[in-house]
């Protein structure tokens, strides 16, 4: 079976990092990716959100070097987490949980690729 993802797209705000309780640390992105596509003649364009999570060394690169509009290219798994609320209604969130990536300077082209580390690959909270 196969579980991959690859997207590109601008961050929509910088990362939300914590520190969690076993020391582990996890940041939150939002990416944005675009279409454009013909609809009566006009080029029409659709935004689509991904959550995107990154641990340990990633999420560090992440609060340290990400901001929000910047170009980034990533691969990861869709992963989904399943949860009570407040008033004990089940939810669902997917994410996409990143195994690599590349920050690319829009000016230049250019790019800087960070492959996930073993953590990555194992489970997390």
């Amino acid at each position: 079976m196969i579980n991959k993802v690859i997207l590109l797209g601008r961050l929509g705000k910088d990362p939300v990092v914590r520190k969690l309780e076993s020391g582990r640390i996890v940041a939150n992105v939002t990416l944005a990716t675009n279409e454009k596509y013909m609809k009566d003649g006009q080029v029409m364009e659709s935004t689509e959100w991904h959550n995107l999570e990154m641990w340990d060394q990633q999420a560090q690169n992440a609060e340290k070097y990400f901001k929000k509009g910047m170009l980034l290219y990533c691969e990861g798994r869709i992963r989904t987490d399943r949860y009570n609320d407040q008033d004990g209604q089940e939810k669902t969130v997917r994410k996409i949980r990143v195994i690599s990536y590349q920050m690319i300077d829009s000016s230049t082209g250019s790019a800087n690729r960070i492959v996930g580390d073993e953590s990555s690959f194992g489970s997390h909270e």
